[in-house]
């Protein structure tokens, strides 16, 4: 753990070294100049995220694969050489250890986590018994970059020329571009968000931050924060560890259940959730939130209605540039739900009404 702690943090202070402007909060940084610039450029040009805290976990042993269909939600066991495909792990109650991307790179597979901590590995290796399997946290050796936004497509065509169009959704690109290699696949969230996602040799971000800076051209390109980026995600309702991708959530309730086949037959919590499928049994559903006024809480907050119960709870709030608004991610009873029933959570003694959203969520 020190050896990740120190590998992240030194990359950070080298990135807050070359962007003077910019602040950090841990293995995140907050932003690189602006934040409400970098949310724009999300949302009409190219935004860059870099990730230093996401597990990646190699694996290599010819049960890798049989053994990962398993144990996840998703039908990996025929994935193709440079292929990839999303996947959940869950427990035995059906609720979440992690959501990841599964990569086939020939010769040896990696699977990308959406958190820092240690539990996917221990879960994973707990599982592995007799299985030809060998398992290396391999998390420093790659900083995971998302390009993000309207223009990423074709500055990505300018960085990388045409052999980004052979780009089908599940493959995966290893180009070689000015000295650069690298693993290039796109991913898409629930809602049909599509972006581009980079996974680079963790001694060449530096350089690499330089290259494409060098190379922006006529387009929107900027680096974006955590600040930024946590307003667009909640605009678009994408789940995130540890908010609303944990272990009292299954993927039912926060519209991850497009990453489980219904069809491959067993895997680990593959009961409840299918339990659930068949007898509509989900209880609560992710939904987005407007409130009233502008807010600051500890979350998870719980939601109220006029009867004083308690129907649901807040798990996400951001500020929105566009209207000024606090926003907000949050699970909502369905039983418990009445239309244009009046909401609110509690601070400080204080009521704050809000109301509820469809996602992504646009006033």
């Amino acid at each position: 753990m020190f050896i990740e702690n120190h590998n992240s943090v030194s990359m950070i202070d080298q990135l807050l070294k070359k962007f003077p402007d910019s602040s950090s909060s841990g293995t995140q940084i907050k932003f690189f100049g602006n934040s409400e610039e970098e949310y724009f450029t999300l949302k009409h040009g190219v935004g860059i995220l870099l990730s230093f805290h996401k597990r990646i976990i190699k694996f290599t042993g010819k049960d890798t694969l049989d053994f990962l269909h398993r144990v996840s939600t998703n039908a990996v066991k025929e994935l193709k050489p440079f292929y990839r495909i999303p996947t959940l792990f869950l427990n035995e109650k059906g609720r979440f250890i992690d959501r990841t991307d599964l990569l086939n790179l020939e010769n040896y597979f990696l699977l990308v986590g959406s958190c820092n901590q240690n539990r996917l590995f221990n879960w994973v290796n707990k599982y592995i018994i007799t299985e030809d399997i060998q398992t290396l946290d391999v998390s420093n050796d790659y900083v995971i970059i998302d390009f993000v936004g309207p223009q990423s497509g074709s500055f990505l065509t300018l960085l990388l020329g045409d052999e980004i169009k052979s780009l089908n959704g599940d493959n995966i690109l290893n180009p070689d571009v000015d000295g650069f290699n690298f693993f290039l696949f796109t991913h898409r969230e629930s809602n049909g968000l599509k972006y581009y996602r980079i996974l680079l040799p963790s001694d060449k971000l530096l350089s690499f931050t330089d290259y494409v800076i060098d190379n922006k051209s006529v387009f929107d390109v900027n680096f974006v924060g955590s600040d930024a980026y946590e307003i667009f995600r909640v605009e678009n309702g994408i789940p995130d560890y540890p908010s609303e991708v944990n272990d009292e959530i299954n993927p039912h309730e926060n519209n991850l259940i497009n990453e489980v086949s219904f069809t491959k037959g067993c895997y680990i919590g593959q009961e409840v959730v299918a339990r659930l499928d068949t007898y509509d049994k989900v209880q609560r559903n992710l939904t987005g939130i407007v409130f009233d006024e502008n807010i600051k809480a500890e979350l998870p907050v719980t939601i109220i209605n006029e009867s004083k119960e308690e129907i649901g709870e807040v798990t996400s709030i951001a500020n929105t540039p566009v209207n000024g608004k606090t926003i907000g991610l949050g699970f909502i009873r369905k039983k418990k739900l009445i239309p244009k029933e009046k909401l609110f959570i509690e601070i400080d003694s204080k009521r704050i009404y809000l109301s509820l959203a469809e996602l992504p969520v646009t006033k």
